[in-house]
């Protein structure tokens, strides 16, 4: 089989991969954010709530994530008079996708925001500036910029996590490629998973050049 037409069948998954990837990270750092806000609250209700749930998501596997969010959801909210039986399976993979992603996130922005020195606060108020202003002024850039090694390598694993929309049968680049195989009964099965691993590759290497500008960018700003 022509490395063509391997290339050619595993990028009709890519749409679905890409759409996985950006609307899974995009809610999931949404969420996250509210998440860290919730555990660094003086309320202990809020704290409880959002430390059960990072520690349920950060102990369930993904791919159980998925599991339980494309089987498991529809039948609980089910029971309470809920039918989401319409939903699509894009609609479970990026519920799943997002979920467990969200946990980590929030990690990654509360350990940066508690990197952040706290008397810097007390110096702007001691030059007139306001709370509010002195938090999006100067700590949100500098969380910003602690945060985006990890908030990087999240985003690379999940590029990879996204392979794991199989089970619930939806058609990504992974999906693609196993079929392929299957269709050729495994004769090309090394060569389609090597370019299918090369296709994720470069995916990620643009990520990497991604994070390096915007690197450079926050550079400038806090020179």
């Amino acid at each position: 089989m022509k490395t063509i037409k391997i290339i050619s069948v595993v990028l009709r998954g890519l749409p679905n991969t890409l759409t996985l990837l950006v609307a899974s990270f995009f809610l999931a750092t949404v969420l996250g954010i509210f998440l860290t806000w919730l555990n660094l609250r003086k309320n202990r209700l809020a704290r409880g709530i959002a430390r059960l749930y990072l520690g349920l998501v950060r102990g369930t596997p993904p791919l159980l994530m998925l599991l339980l969010a494309y089987y498991g959801l529809p039948v609980l909210l089910k029971s309470i008079g809920i039918d989401i039986d319409h939903w699509t399976r894009m609609t479970f993979g990026i519920l799943g996708l997002t979920i467990g992603w969200s946990a980590y996130l929030s990690e990654a922005f509360r350990s940066a925001y508690l990197s952040v020195d706290p008397g810097q606060l007390e110096a702007a108020r001691s030059v007139g500036m306001s709370d509010r202003h002195s938090f999006w002024q100067i700590i949100v850039p500098q969380t910003a910029m602690i945060a985006l090694p990890n908030i990087e390598n999240l985003l690379i694993g999940l590029v990879k996590a996204t392979s794991l929309v199989y089970v619930i049968g939806l058609y990504d680049m992974y999906n693609q490629a196993t079929n392929l195989s299957n269709q050729t009964s495994g004769v090309f099965q090394l060569k389609i998973f090597i370019i299918l691993a090369l296709i994720y590759w470069a995916i990620v290497l643009l990520i990497e050049w991604g994070f390096r500008l915007i690197r450079g960018h926050y550079a400038k700003m806090m020179a």
